[in-house]
């Protein structure tokens, strides 16, 4: 009998739930399967053995898998950023950025908040860096709902992981792209000037003819299955200078003949160095 295939969108204890066309299912895994194998966002083929039963034969080959969260087969990652409250940080940005170069994945940011600040902005020259990197940008208010149309067209047809700091308003976003579904959101803590979590577990939200997982907010990123050279390999702006310096294996710190270095006060911004310096040196001390 034919398998039907279906995408994974939860799994706990020994079930996964599985959506197939439009309707979902509890799937129980064979054995052979592995439930410790299964990631939100596989796609898997099934045996429909009830009204709302199926068992998961096998699991189809991933384009790829993130580590956290543990997903699946994204076609492009949605990073959310407040312009302000909290404060807009470029080392946690550059370290989502450097993740999703090494795993090849497409990215679009998105910047909220446009409400709370004028154009005369010092934050604005920091964007810049990203739109001269020609990221796709786009700029929200979800109050107001300036902005939120025209992002709207992005997720269609696409598995899309929305990430990004706690507080900077994913939830609200997800409100805003579909008010029926009434998120939860929490308020900035003033005191650690982050946002309090919203969002414990990865969720997929079937909506915009498309498919978005909302992970959880985080504060400290580790980025797992990339060794320090991926890392040298993969930072932004950095990316475009590797292949010119001297050594393949160059860290980009005082290696002679690296393109990095000399291009420092040329091309290369230093806040993006400053950040790739920290997220290294970082790395290194967890390794």
């Amino acid at each position: 009998m034919k398998l039907k295939q279906g995408i994974i969108v939860a799994v706990a204890n020994k079930f996964a739930d599985v959506k197939v066309d439009d309707k979902f299912y509890q799937a129980h895994v064979r054995q052979k399967v592995k439930i410790n194998n299964l990631l939100v966002g596989d796609q898997v083929g099934l045996t429909i053995i009830g009204e709302n039963q199926a068992v998961i034969e096998r699991i189809f080959n991933r384009k790829n898998q993130l580590y956290r969260p543990r997903i699946a087969n994204i076609n492009q990652a949605v990073i959310v950023n407040a312009l302000t409250k909290p404060t807009f940080n470029t080392l946690i940005l550059n370290k989502l950025l450097t993740l999703f170069n090494f795993y090849q994945i497409d990215v679009v940011l998105v910047f909220t908040k446009t409400d709370l600040i004028t154009k005369n902005d010092s934050v604005w020259k920091k964007v810049k860096y990203y739109q001269d990197l020609k990221y796709p940008c786009y700029f929200i208010s979800n109050p107001n709902q300036a902005g939120i149309k025209e992002l709207s067209l992005i997720f269609k047809n696409k598995f899309s992981l929305l990430t990004g700091v706690s507080g900077v308003g994913k939830s609200s976003l997800l409100n805003s792209l579909d008010p029926n579904l009434n998120l939860t959101t929490n308020e900035i803590s003033l005191t650690l000037k982050h946002g309090k979590h919203t969002t414990t577990t990865t969720k997929l939200y079937f909506l915009l003819d498309g498919i978005i997982a909302d992970s959880p907010g985080f504060m400290v990123l580790k980025l797992q299955g990339l060794t320090k050279f991926d890392l040298a390999l993969n930072f932004p702006v950095i990316e475009k200078y590797v292949n010119k310096c001297k050594f393949n294996d160059c860290l980009h710190q005082n290696e002679p003949g690296c393109a990095v270095i000399k291009n420092l006060n040329d091309q290369l911004n230093k806040y993006f160095y400053q950040d790739y310096c920290k997220i290294l040196l970082e790395f290194i001390n967890l390794h």
